[in-house]
């Protein structure tokens, strides 16, 4: 799958190298001949206890609850590995991407270059609610 928006951080550069490692959460669609979605989840640069969430589907494979299993497993990793939030950027005009971010739980928390919501889905507070 090419990407024009592909950059070489050390967080994809380690995930690529490393797939094993238990920091962080790569997962790939395939349609039998060819990648057709990722998801990745990678630790944040703030703390341990959050992580950056990315995805990318090829137009048609959308609308079809793909993007919605990729981050919906991906939430029950970052669950299990006891981060207490996720964090996103999104391009305010991608309708697809919006729908599935609000429907698992993401707000919208800024807007930068009035291009980019960032939107972060709270892990711990569903924690506790269901510990109380």
């Amino acid at each position: 799958m090419e990407t024009q928006r592909y950059e070489p951080t050390p967080a994809w550069e380690h995930a690529l190298a490393t797939p094993d490692c238990t920091c962080h959460l790569l997962l790939v669609v395939d349609d039998g001949s060819r990648i057709v979605g990722w998801c990745r989840v990678f630790p944040g640069n703030v703390s341990n206890l959050e992580a950056g969430l990315g995805i990318g589907l090829l137009p048609e494979y959308r609308s079809r609850g793909i993007g919605t299993i990729l981050v919906q497993k991906s939430i029950d990793w970052a669950r299990e590995c006891g981060l207490h939030q996720i964090r996103l950027r999104v391009r305010y005009d991608n309708v697809y991407a919006l729908r599935l971010f609000a429907k698992v739980g993401f707000v919208s928390v800024s807007q930068s270059e009035n291009v980019w919501l960032e939107m972060v889905l709270m892990l711990e507070n569903e924690i506790l609610l269901l510990v109380v």
